[in-house]
């Protein structure tokens, strides 16, 4: 029999199709007697008494499972022949996904994983397995106001041995035993795919992912390193323990302030780039190079110059600049939910990627909240840039960071299009980044724009 949209299996009745898991089908299902939208995943038919038995009792352990980082067990039962299991419908977008669009903020991916391995360590102490933890089971609603809400799904289902995994230990490549720390060993392939944009080898041991994405410190190596490792008794013994080396390893970088996340839906990237468009484009000052900063920003210069290529172009000297502000590629995500980085000429005009200009410029829109876009400017030939009198700026400083110093200076203008928006602009000491001036303009007041997305800006 086949199962379509209307169909009503346990008291649920099938919405639309969500996708494959193992030797599964996935379905949103609306719950009959209450009303609440879950999701149930249903086995093709065909499988013995002992693994029905199994797949029941593995059930019943997961419903009595509470977490917020584990998404509910409801039900579980047979129909027609096939097993299906109830359980919680988290309405965000999966770490799949979000590495999709050009893969995900270094700090922002370590803190989904950890957050999935919490909620993996309460299945290991459940005496359970996941047995095929992949970054489409780990969901992710974004929370104006709150940091992410992070859900692991997919646990609580049992298994079959000839059920697909996406990403499979050595120990079972060969056959061996497994255990709890095969999922240990999956959700560090997650972590790796997430920091990358590309999933490891499943034939040769995982690589470090900073050999991909300089972006990554080596506190992340380490852990992917040991969650990772080749044989079982060498990664984290569980879930909690690579919950608890990913903390300390977000620990080691500068972290990241609150922010109100929001995914921005490409109508909005439309909206965001009229309104830069919109932008009289600022007139720089350039004179010599003056004192040095004595803390320059960090570095990216150890890429090779294909892999630059590869990511930025002919721009990749302003990414490197910026390496924690701007995304990894120019299909990523950056900070504060950065996306749609686009090389534009001065009239914010796109440019090709590859062809080299004597003032690199890079549009990247935002989240709205509060910033619709920033551009990015930086001089070719490496020579200086200096603020020169604006008549919109009501407001600025001197700026000092471990990072190194420089000119910040903040007010309001009014498009073409009669719209009032906020704007600050960011110059730097450093010979590092001072051939370069970030503008950063927003729907909120200068004023307002500067006290909320300064002080945390990872500049």
């Amino acid at each position: 029999m086949t199962l379509d949209e209307g169909a009503i299996i346990g008291g649920y009745r099938l919405g639309r199709r969500l996708g494959d898991r193992g030797g599964a089908t996935v379905f949103e299902a609306r719950q009959q007697s209450t009303g609440r939208l879950d999701e149930i995943t249903v086995r093709a038919p065909g499988h013995d008494d002992e693994f029905r038995d199994r797949y029941r009792c593995t059930a019943e352990r997961a419903a009595a499972i509470g977490h917020p980082n584990l998404a509910a067990v409801f039900d579980a039962g047979v129909y027609d022949g096939r097993l299906w299991i109830a359980t919680q419908h988290i309405d965000g977008v999966d770490a799949a996904a979000m590495t999709d669009r050009g893969g995900v903020d270094v700090t922002r991916a370590a803190r989904i994983v950890a957050a999935a391995a919490r909620g993996l360590g309460e299945v290991h102490r459940a005496g359970l397995r996941h047995g095929d933890v992949r970054p489409s089971d780990i969901r992710v609603v974004e929370r104006p106001g709150a940091a992410d809400l992070v859900v692991l799904t997919g646990h609580g289902i049992a298994r079959a041995a000839t059920d697909p995994v996406t990403f499979p230990a050595p120990e079972q490549r060969s056959g061996g035993a497994v255990d709890q720390r095969a999922d240990v060993y999956a959700l560090g392939c997650t972590l790796y795919s997430m920091l990358t944009g590309t999933s490891p080898d499943p034939e040769a041991t995982v690589p470090p992912p900073s050999r991909a994405n300089p972006w990554v410190p080596a506190a992340l190596d380490a852990v992917v390193a040991r969650a990772t490792a080749d044989r079982p008794q060498d990664r984290y013994p569980d879930g909690g323990a690579l919950a608890a080396a990913l903390d300390a390893a977000i620990e080691t970088r500068v972290a990241d302030p609150p922010r109100p996340p929001r995914r921005m839906l490409w109508s909005a990237a439309v909206a965001v780039l009229v309104l830069l468009v919109a932008v009289a484009v600022a007139v720089w000052t350039v004179t010599g190079r003056g004192e040095e900063s004595a803390a320059p920003a960090t570095s990216t210069d150890a890429r090779s110059p294909e892999l630059k290529a590869a990511l930025w172009g002919a721009y990749a000297y302003v990414a490197d600049a910026f390496p924690r502000l701007l995304p990894v590629s120019v299909d990523g995500i950056g900070f504060d939910e950065l996306t749609h980085c686009t090389p534009v000429d001065d009239g914010l005009r796109p440019v090709s990627l590859y062809e080299s200009a004597r003032i690199g410029r890079v549009m990247c829109g935002g989240n709205s909240e509060p910033v619709v876009g920033i551009v990015i400017e930086c001089m070719a030939d490496r020579s200086r840039v200096t603020p020169r009198p604006a008549d919109w700026a009501v407001g600025g400083e001197r700026w000092t960071r471990p990072s190194g110093s420089g000119q910040v200076r903040w007010g309001d203008y009014q498009n073409t299009e009669g719209a009032r928006l906020g704007r600050v602009e960011v110059y730097f000491d450093d010979a590092a980044r001072d051939f370069c001036k970030v503008q950063i303009n927003g729907r909120a007041a200068g004023a307002e724009l500067h006290a909320r997305w300064w002080p945390g800006a990872p500049v």
